[in-house]
């Protein structure tokens, strides 16, 4: 299902990225369950996503992203993953071996780094100053892969809402949209296909930003066929990008639809820091958004 970039709509999308970043490094006395921060008018964290890098065989959970909700139509969500922080963590994250993607086999092959990380992620439920239910000891998790986790959570607030139904009813319409710089972009991917294949989410968009590829060609291919929006904003001078790289019959990695590129040089610093922000990014879709204090030009 093919739609232009809408400029506008991208930097929304790429506010809530923003914004785990800001919960990230300013979590106050909980770095797994940071207070909300940078979350736009009108929407509310529900949630909080954890997941392990791997990074050195460092396998302790880490808070990555959030899902919010829209206090007007509660159905409606935004799921948002945010990046690594440091280029080291690339050569662990992006291992190249390609293997299956375990939550869809029959999708091609992915990243070995992508699909041990994906398989890594967890909801925390948050606590909602309007909901009646008491304060737990400890915030509720899931079990299950990461899309069958977060319908979990759904269900607990479809049910606190009144809106519980029948086993033999269908599930309500849930509207979705997925968004994530860096690494968060490559895992939003995974989510998008393993989502199709389980019919958890209505999702209608996502929204990448400085994705690297995610699985071979076959995967590509899977992919591309889903009936959804899929904006992958790219700079041309970021290396992410370009990782892993594509190497014909061994590991044929290619990158999904539909590419919306740039070139940051005109307005940035030609660095790995500079030309990979998520700061650079949100500049060229909106000038108004400051590139890093460190990455203008003089």
């Amino acid at each position: 299902m093919s739609q232009p970039l809408d400029n506008k709509t991208a930097v929304f999308y790429g506010q809530f990225v923003q914004a785990a970043y800001k919960m990230f490094k300013d979590p106050g006395p909980d770095s797994l369950r940071p207070e909300p921060a940078l979350i736009p008018d009108g929407w509310e964290v529900g949630a909080w996503i954890h997941m392990s890098d791997f990074v050195l065989n460092d396998k302790d959970p880490k808070f990555y992203g959030i899902v919010a909700h829209n206090l007007k139509e509660p159905d409606s969500r935004i799921i948002a993953i945010r990046g690594t922080e440091g280029a080291v963590e690339w050569i662990d994250d992006a291992a190249a071996v390609p293997v299956p993607f375990k939550q869809v086999p029959s999708a091609g092959r992915v990243s070995y780094g992508f699909d041990n990380i994906y398989s890594s992620m967890k909801v925390v439920k948050r606590r909602l100053p309007s909901e009646r239910e008491p304060e737990a000891a400890e915030p509720e998790t899931f079990s299950g892969s990461f899309a069958e986790q977060l319908e979990q959570e759904v269900l607990r607030r479809e049910r606190s809402r009144g809106v519980a139904r029948a086993a033999t009813e269908p599930r309500r319409t849930r509207p979705t949209v997925v968004t994530g710089h860096s690494l968060g972009s490559a895992l939003a991917t995974l989510f998008v296909l393993e989502n199709d294949s389980k019919r958890k989410f209505d999702v209608s968009t996502l929204c990448t930003f400085a994705s690297p590829r995610v699985g071979n060609m076959e995967f590509v291919h899977v992919f591309n066929k889903l009936p959804i929006v899929s904006w992958r904003i790219v700079n041309v001078n970021d290396f992410v990008p370009k990782i892993p790289f594509h190497i014909p019959v061994l590991a044929d990695y290619g990158h999904v639809d539909t590419e919306y590129s740039f070139d940051s040089s005109k307005f940035a610093k030609k660095n790995l820091v500079c030309s990979h922000s998520m700061e650079t990014y949100l500049h060229w879709l909106d000038p108004t958004v400051a590139v890093l204090p460190e990455c203008a030009q003089k």
